[in-house]
């Protein structure tokens, strides 16, 4: 199956300084993947709505939540998109490519980076050096959604971000009992498929303990399009197809 990765990076901020990329930004990545991302300046004053939306509503909290003190994001009236496209990826230049750019830009002085897909926000300070190793952990944000208006008071716990990797995203339904063992395994599993693995199709077996598996099945009742994904997105059932609503209790329960 075809892998089509995608990285948005939004870099908010003023650059003023003109510098020379160097070492320090680059780290080892390859030039090809440099001027395979496309790089736009957008300044406020020319659409200040569409400006504007990219730090607020929903994407406002999680940028009071990631930065704290949003006073450099608010004072921003420029930003720069970073954006790449890759089908069937070797290897994570690309991203690291993306990156790297963002780390220029940060030198040049802007002050904020959206990671459009997995939504977080990071100062620039607060940007990976040019030579640290692949996080997935960092690349790919596992979100709790708190609010349920399901009759079973069923939450989503799921991935964003799986698209910078060519993946789908993962769900699963559960409950607050269920988050510390579920958030556990959609993140072991969301970093094997980020480094290359492949979901089976239809149905990919994920061993959880001795004598338990679960099944990632298709999205039929478009879970990924409810939780506003941008992306495909592949749900996590236990071995009999029931979502995963108190199966921590039902762990407890099962014979030893």
């Amino acid at each position: 199956m075809t892998r089509h990765a995608n990285v948005t990076l939004v870099v908010f901020g003023p650059t003023p300084a003109e510098l020379t990329m160097s070492r320090a930004q680059l780290g080892d990545v390859d030039a090809k993947a440099i001027e395979a991302c496309d790089v736009r300046m957008i300044r406020r004053v020319a659409d200040p709505g569409w400006f504007d939306a990219w730090r607020s509503g929903s994407l406002r909290a999680i940028a009071t939540k990631d930065l704290g003190d949003t006073s450099l994001l608010d004072a921003a009236e420029q930003l720069h998109v970073v954006s790449t496209d890759v089908d069937d990826p070797a290897g994570h230049g690309y991203l690291e490519a993306a990156w790297a750019l963002a780390r220029y830009l940060v030198a040049r002085g802007a002050t904020t980076v959206l990671d459009v897909h997995a939504m977080v926000f990071t100062a620039g300070a607060g940007l990976p050096a040019a030579d640290a190793p692949l996080d997935v952990a960092r690349e790919v944000r596992v979100v709790y959604e708190t609010d349920s208006t399901r009759p079973d008071q069923a939450h989503a716990i799921h991935t964003r971000g799986m698209k910078k990797f060519g993946a789908p995203d993962l769900v699963a339904l559960c409950s607050d009992a269920d988050v510390p063992l579920i958030s556990a395994a959609i993140s072991e599993l969301a970093e094997t498929v980020a480094r290359g693995a492949e979901l089976g199709t239809p149905r990919h077996r994920v061993e959880v303990m001795p004598g338990v598996h679960w099944v990632v099945v298709p999205d039929e009742h478009g879970l990924g399009a409810l939780l506003q994904l941008n992306n495909a997105a592949r749900v996590i059932v236990d071995s009999d197809g029931h979502d995963l609503v108190g199966v921590a209790a039902r762990l407890r329960r099962a014979p030893s």
